[in-house]
């Protein structure tokens, strides 16, 4: 990536800001990146007069008026594509951190080397980030960020594309798609699945949880889902 990361930091306590700070310097001294850092002390500050302009936002959960996670829940309704990261001491908001689309948690007090995994895995998701015109059956053209695509599902002559916005009906076949997304980390959890690995919550037996869905997977792709969404976790 040549642009410079944008990178918001919402964080009360001075210490920790100036640690994160001190951590994206080093960083930048081993990669190719170069960040623009804006620092904000509570909620409210960062959600003022708040524009989409952020590739990443790490924020803490436990702070003065209203907390990290309600913080998330209003920038969701502005901006569903921010990479978002939780720095905090509360582990046991991790789960609740799905709703918001926090891709990971860093836990206080946060060394410099996880530090580092945690942002080489949001660089990777602002990568992969990207977006494609498609035709609906209704003549309307409609942009789709990868970010926002749950799966894509197959229907006779049709695909149907489960975004975070809605649904978008498109005549076409699952193999004409598949080589287009599965760069940005896609993969079948069936023959009728194309499944957006970034927005998998959870695997359970023979069912994939994307969002708000829960798909069947069948037995023939499980092994091969299964190995991709490993890879995936582990930042290949």
């Amino acid at each position: 990536m040549s642009k410079q990361i944008k990178v918001a930091i919402v964080e009360d306590e001075a210490t920790v800001q100036e640690l994160l700070k001190g951590y994206f310097t080093e960083f930048q001294k081993t990669s190719e990146e170069t960040f623009s850092l804006s620092v904000f002390n509570n909620g409210e500050a960062f959600l003022d007069k708040f524009k989409p302009v952020y590739d990443m936002v790490l924020m803490d959960i436990e702070m003065p008026g209203i907390n990290g996670m309600e913080t998330a829940e209003r920038l969701r309704k502005i901006d569903k594509n921010v990479v978002l990261i939780f720095v905090t001491n509360l582990a046991q908001y991790a789960l609740k951190g799905y709703e918001v689309d926090a891709i990971d948690f860093a836990v206080k007090p946060l060394s410099f080397e996880d530090f580092a995994l945690k942002i080489k895995k949001g660089l990777r998701y602002i990568k992969h980030n990207t977006s494609f015109m498609v035709t609906t059956t209704e003549g309307e053209k409609i942009a789709i960020m990868t970010s926002t695509l749950y799966y894509v599902e197959v229907q006779r002559h049709y695909l149907l594309y489960h975004t975070t916005s809605g649904d978008y009906t498109v005549r076409g076949a699952l193999k004409e798609i598949e080589p287009v997304l599965t760069p940005y980390n896609f993969a079948k959890c069936n023959n009728c699945y194309l499944v957006n690995l970034s927005l998998v919550k959870a695997i359970e037996k023979d069912a994939v949880k994307v969002g708000p869905h829960s798909l069947f997977m069948s037995r023939r792709k499980k092994t091969e889902f299964l190995e991709e969404f490993t890879r995936y976790m582990g930042g290949f």
